[in-house]
């Protein structure tokens, strides 16, 4: 699989944009390692950065809407994904990504931000795992698509959590923690660098935040019930 052949995929999928100079070389990277994700995709203009890091916690839980059908709009997001997928196993960046199940996908968790409701939204694959998108609800649909960003991923090459915050040029103030949880969790307790915490639930092995742009994120744990059921660490 060749550069070339990479910016060919991308260029057909995900409109141009000017990414800052760390980030998408680490989407690429993240990439290559792992076939468990294979692109953050946006249906918009997408300009996206993948940090280690994260931010003071700006958004809270405001509304649990586990199940509510996918509008068009995020359902459109997801058959992006799987019509990437398939120019990506075509052109031989892995076997076969997942596809997501279009017609099962359904709201998880919103969470209030200084940009409105931000979503999480899961659809399940073909390979045992989910796929996962992210919009705020109230961004334009346009011709080209709803603004957002999402993945697949495979429980069976997976750690126990998959956490990690993303910041889009679309919503410049703040960036988003997301993460899965692949095993028995009510909620996860995230800290941060300033020794600030706060308590997420975790919902379908989900959960989501909206953060402010200067904290970082050290340590997410899982619990289920009183038991602590997994523990993950921010790359130093």
């Amino acid at each position: 699989m060749t550069d070339a052949s990479i910016d060919e995929i991308l260029d057909e999928y995900v409109p141009p944009f000017a990414p800052r100079s760390q980030g998408w070389e680490d989407v690429l990277g993240r990439a290559r390692r792992s076939r468990r994700r294979y692109a953050a995709l946006a249906a918009a203009a997408l300009a996206l950065v993948l940090v280690p890091t994260a931010v003071s916690f700006g958004g809270r839980v405001v509304n649990i809407f586990q199940g509510t059908p996918a509008p068009p709009a995020v359902s459109s997001s997801f058959e992006a994904n799987n019509r990437m997928a398939d120019m990506a196993t075509q052109q031989g960046f892995a076997d076969k990504f997942p596809h997501a199940d279009v017609s099962q996908a359904h709201g998880v968790l919103e969470v209030q931000t200084p940009d409105g409701p931000e979503d999480l939204w899961v659809a399940p694959d073909d390979q045992g795992g989910h796929c996962w998108w992210v919009n705020w609800a109230n961004d334009p649909v346009t011709a080209a698509g709803q603004f957002g960003f999402g993945g697949c991923d495979n429980p069976a090459e997976s750690s126990e959590i998959d956490a990690g915050t993303i910041w889009v040029e679309a919503h410049p103030t703040m960036q988003t923690l997301w993460g899965r949880v692949f095993v028995q969790a009510d909620r996860a307790v995230v800290e941060l660098q300033d020794g600030s915490s706060s308590t997420l639930q975790v919902v379908e092995g989900g959960f989501l935040a909206s953060l402010s742009r200067d904290a970082k994120v050290v340590r997410v744990t899982a619990y289920d019930g009183d038991r602590e059921a997994a523990t993950w660490e921010a790359p130093q």
